[in-house]
């Protein structure tokens, strides 16, 4: 009896483990980032949208740009400097 309670609870925690993968394998192409001109300093995903700290390579400038990730499309640009 304690065997077969003991197989149980492995097999349930083996299911729990198992279901919680998830396959992140979505591309979200952006609208407007150039690799060339601007230097991906940080990031944060909240929910729907992606934001980004970008340094412009030419004169050190900052940006925060905000984008929509099912679309790609920037949603706002913040200069900081």
């Amino acid at each position: 009896m304690i065997i077969i309670l003991l197989s149980i609870t492995i097999i349930t925690i083996f299911k729990k483990y198992n279901n919680n993968q998830s396959n992140f394998s979505n591309k979200t192409i952006l609208s407007s980032v150039n690799k060339d001109d601007f230097e991906i300093k940080n990031f944060q995903i909240d929910k729907k949208q992606l934001h980004l700290h970008l340094e412009n390579k030419d004169n050190n400038s900052q940006i925060i740009r905000t984008y929509d990730i099912k679309s790609g499309k920037l949603s706002s640009e913040i200069i900081i400097k």
